[in-house]
């Protein structure tokens, strides 16, 4: 009675190691179910079960029609690390290329969600941003609810390269998030506007599958920080 169960943590460890080692480094599309029948001598509910094991912890990320792709491996010193993780803030200035960056980037991916979300995605974008309100409703830490509402929407977008180029960028994202939510406390006027208003407007255009209005969203709502910074400056 217990040789399946057994079997799925077999499989289990074995794929974890495989991408814990580099040999499935995170951004790599996973071999088909077939191919891994063939390499642990199983049966596909056996793999299923273990991609659907892998997907609930994080370590995976499935598109319909693409397969399963990496998005969290492991730490090794085989594989080298992408550039982007060894990138060190110096200044201000490195703020605003990244800044510039997900301006580019993330309204692109917002366009594409509202193309492309599913239910399980509206529901995932609803929950981040109610997290958002509530944190702004006792004055609690909003960079993680804020983070976490972006990610929603690039995980929407259905394009699972372009979340592995978003949580790599993480700690950059985070301190940018954090010098914004400095600006808040500063200019609290536009903190509603700007910090709360247009979170809920994006997700209004993700919504009613607006692209053009999502992008544009998107796009300013990232801006306000360069602007508010410029102005300082001058």
């Amino acid at each position: 009675m217990g040789r399946p169960a057994s079997l799925s943590n077999t499989v289990y460890a074995g794929i974890k190691h495989s991408i814990d080692t580099g040999e499935f480094p995170e951004g790599l599309k996973l071999p088909t179910e077939h191919a891994l029948c063939d390499r642990f001598g199983v049966s596909r509910p056996v793999i299923r079960s273990v991609m659907d094991r892998l997907r609930q912890e994080g370590v995976i990320e499935t598109i319909r029609g693409s397969g399963s792709f990496v998005i969290k491996g492991g730490e090794t010193s085989a594989a080298p690390e992408p550039p982007v993780t060894r990138y060190q803030v110096a200044d201000i200035s490195d703020i605003m290329e990244c800044q510039e960056t997900r301006q580019i980037f993330e309204s692109e991916m917002a366009a594409l969600a509202a193309e492309r979300w599913n239910e399980q995605d509206m529901a995932e974008l609803e929950t981040a941003l109610n997290q958002i309100l509530k944190e702004h409703r006792r004055s609690g830490d909003i960079v993680e609810a804020d983070y976490q509402f972006h990610r929603a929407i690039i995980k929407a977008a259905k394009n699972a390269y372009a979340l592995v180029v978003f949580e790599t960028m993480r700690e950059q994202v985070l301190l940018g998030m954090s010098m914004s939510r400095g600006i808040y406390n500063v200019l609290p006027e536009y903190a509603t506007r700007h910090g709360l208003q247009e979170h809920v407007d994006m997700l209004d255009a993700i919504r009613d599958r607006d692209p053009e209005s999502a992008r544009a969203i998107m796009r300013r709502h990232i801006a306000f920080f360069g602007e508010k910074v410029q102005q300082a400056r001058v």
